[in-house]
C-alpha cells in the first residue's frame, strides 16, 4: 500500500502542474470577448460612432447627442448613491469652469427620480449639464459594467472611456479632452 501511496501523489502532481500550465497557455491566448469587461468595453468602443440618444435636461431642455457632433463631449453616467460617481462630479464642475471651446459636458443620472437628482444638484451647487435617464434607454446604448462610466466624444466617435472614476479625474479628463480636440 505504501508503495502505491508514493507512486500516486508524484502522479497526482503531475497532472495538477499540467493542468495550471494548460490554464494559463489558454488564459494567454484568450479572443477579445473574454478579456474583461472594461478592456473589451474600451476596445469595442473606441473610434466607434456614438451612438445617438435624447435626454431630458435638468435646466428643462433636452440634449441630443448628434446635435454635438462638431465637438467633444464628455458623457458621464453616474447616480447619487455612488461615491466614485459623486466623488468625481467636483472635476466636471471645474473643467466647465475652465470654459473650453467645443466642449459639452453632460452627467446623465441613471434611473433616480428626478427629484432627487434636482435636490442633489442644488445642495452642492453644480452649474453644469445634467440629465435624467429614468427608464435607462440612454445608459442601455452605452454597455458597461458600472459606473461611473465616462466616454469623451469626438466629431461623433468614441475616443476614450472610462470605467470607475480615475485617479485624478480633473486632469485624466482634461488630458482626454485636449488630445480629442488636438485631433
Amino acid at each position: 500500500m505504501k508503495k502505491a501511496v508514493k507512486i500516486a501523489i508524484p502522479l497526482i502532481c503531475l497532472a495538477i502542474i499540467a493542468v495550471v500550465i494548460a490554464i494559463a497557455a489558454k488564459k494567454q491566448g484568450r479572443p477579445v470577448d473574454q478579456q474583461t469587461p472594461s478592456q473589451t468595453i474600451q476596445e469595442q468602443t473606441q473610434y466607434a460612432d456614438a451612438p445617438d440618444f435624447t435626454v431630458t435636461m435638468n435646466n428643462g431642455g433636452t440634449f441630443t447627442l448628434s446635435e454635438h457632433k462638431d465637438g467633444v463631449v464628455l458623457l458621464n453616467f453616474w447616480a447619487t448613491w455612488c461615491p466614485p460617481c459623486v466623488g468625481e462630479l467636483p472635476a466636471f464642475e471645474k473643467l466647465k469652469n475652465d470654459n473650453i471651446d467645443s466642449l459639452e459636458i453632460i452627467a446623465v443620472n441613471c434611473s433616480e427620480q428626478k427629484s432627487t437628482v434636482d435636490a442633489f444638484i442644488a445642495e452642492n451647487g453644480y452649474t453644469f449639464d445634467f440629465a435624467y435617464d429614468k427608464n435607462g434607454a440612454a445608459q442601455s446604448l452605452y454597455p458597461t459594467d458600472g459606473i461611473p462610466y465616462t466616454i469623451v466624444i469626438g466629431n461623433g466617435k468614441i475616443v476614450k472611456t472610462f470605467l470607475g472614476a480615475p485617479r485624478d479625474p480633473y486632469n485624466e479628463y482634461k488630458k482626454a479632452i485636449e488630445e480629442c480636440l488636438a485631433k
